[in-house]
């Protein structure tokens, strides 16, 4: 009776390790063939251009700054349109210098945002949530001094019209509380802050479909600027523009 049952124990075992190994294999299948479906569509509709309007007038100076893969809007802090300080208070940040003149926003993760100042930091969770669309999603606001000549920059020119657009498409991306204000997010993790820059809560999730170029993206189409179909990196938006 027991060599019996220890057969059917090893048999039981011998099958469940087979299946095992079959699931495991066929995930695998499907993952690859998932990254190489995603990763080929991403270069063919970021080369794929949505023409913008060169519109009269255009006196707006914006620019697209790229830091490492992600892409930020680099702002006038104020202008007869929009004072970025009544969103994002210089309060919040650790220097609180109002000498500033120009502000960075980008849209991202805020699992990613908040606790993951090197790639060295980033963890199997906060990936998973990240590209998946599990986790809430975060602005990043950072005062400037200058346009940074140390990384790649598109400079561009928007009409009055253009740029309310693109304020418009910021602004409803920010969590708004019952007074009226934007969410500040304290950063744990002091690393993630450089002193001139804090965190706000956001709309929309996070996710291998909408990154922060995504983002950065659909503002481009808000404000009828030039830009990809779809990319989720920020080499598509560069291409668009000969960078």
């Amino acid at each position: 009776m027991k060599k019996g049952k220890n057969h059917r124990v090893k048999t039981y075992l011998r099958k469940s390790v087979k299946i095992l190994s079959t699931v495991s294999k066929w995930f695998s299948i499907i993952l690859f063939s998932y990254l190489c479906i995603y990763f080929v569509l991403s270069f063919i509709l970021s080369r794929i251009t949505v023409e913008g309007e060169n519109q009269k007038n255009s006196r707006v100076k914006i620019y697209l700054m790229k830091s490492g893969v992600h892409t930020d809007f680099v702002l006038p802090v104020k202008n007869d349109i929009i004072d970025w300080t009544k969103s994002f208070p210089r309060e919040n940040t650790g220097f609180k210098d109002s000498t500033t003149k120009l502000i960075a926003i980008g849209w991202g993760d805020k699992n990613f945002y908040m606790n993951t100042p090197e790639w060295a930091d980033l963890t199997v969770k906060t990936a998973v949530s990240a590209m998946t669309g599990l986790g809430a999603s975060a602005i990043h606001a950072t005062y400037h001094y200058e346009i940074l000549s140390d990384r790649p920059v598109i400079q561009l020119y928007l009409s009055t019209k253009q740029y309310r657009e693109l304020v418009q498409y910021i602004q409803d991306q920010l969590v708004i509380n019952k007074k009226g204000n934007t969410v500040y997010l304290p950063a744990q993790n002091k690393k993630v802050v450089s002193g001139n820059d804090a965190f706000y809560a956001a709309n929309n999730r996070y996710s291998m479909i909408l990154t922060c170029n995504s983002w950065i993206n659909r503002g481009l189409k808000a404000c009828h600027k030039r830009a990809c179909l779809w990319t989720p990196f920020a080499g598509g938006i560069f291409y668009q523009y000969g960078k």
